[in-house]
């Protein structure tokens, strides 16, 4: 109820303001209303001239139209400066932000992008460098390599010419001897008495121990059978390389 009352007096307040426009309004209106009157009513003034015509003319002038003031201004036209224009929102503001912030970040983002090709292209040069180094390193490694097994070939062949030439007994002594010591020459000279000189390994082997000669029989086969397994394979690489 407390909060009424002011309202109320406001409200009569601004009902006696408004009235009091209004009759401030009613006598400017009726004060102009009454100087357009005077105005028609009045007599022209005389010209020193006289006579009826004149009076006639002078009743068919309109009358002096009276003067209401001078015009509004008319409205300037819109200002062309950029300053006086209406000043941005902050909505408007808050998304050029975001579309600047966005901007960096593509830019950026590019750079990285950039430099990570770069990168990648440095290190896909350099494996390719690698890889050229590593394939010449091979190919030199495989001469060297053949020119090994060409020697030990040469030395294999050495040394079972002097076999062939001892006496069947003598002959299988040492390589009964090499058993235990070497059996990787031992096998290697076998093979290459056996496929070169089959007459006379087989003499050598009949001055052997019937379990040696067995033994010997036994590895030189497993020798001719082809690996089953990768591990084998190696082991026999290993062998014949040692």
């Amino acid at each position: 109820m407390t909060a009424v009352r002011p309202l109320m007096l406001l409200t009569v307040v601004l009902g006696g303001l408004l009235g009091l426009k209004a009759l401030s309004l009613a006598d400017e209106a009726a004060t102009l209303i009454s100087e357009r009157a005077e105005a028609a009513s009045a007599p022209p003034a005389d010209d020193g001239h006289g006579g009826g015509g004149d009076d006639a003319h002078g009743a068919d002038e309109p009358a002096e139209e009276v003067d209401e003031g001078p015009a509004p201004p008319a409205a300037p036209p819109p200002s062309a400066n950029p300053a006086l224009r209406a000043a941005p929102t902050t909505a408007q503001l808050g998304l050029e932000r975001r579309l600047a912030e966005r901007r960096r970040s593509l830019d950026q983002r590019e750079a990285e992008l950039d430099t990570r090709e770069q990168l990648l292209t440095v290190a896909e040069q350099r494996v390719d460098d690698r890889v050229s180094e590593l394939e010449a390193l091979r190919d030199e490694v495989r001469g060297l390599l053949g020119m090994l097994d060409e020697r030990r070939q040469e030395q294999i062949d050495a040394i079972v010419a002097v076999y062939s030439q001892l006496e069947p007994p003598a002959a299988a002594d040492i390589l009964t001897s090499m058993r235990e010591t070497d059996q990787t020459t031992l096998l290697l000279v076998a093979e290459q008495l056996q496929n070169t000189n089959a007459r006379k390994f087989a003499a050598i082997m009949a001055e052997m121990q019937p379990s040696f000669a067995a033994e010997l029989t036994y590895m030189l086969r497993m020798r001719a059978e082809p690996p089953e397994t990768t591990a084998e394979a190696e082991a026999r690489l290993d062998a014949a390389a040692g």
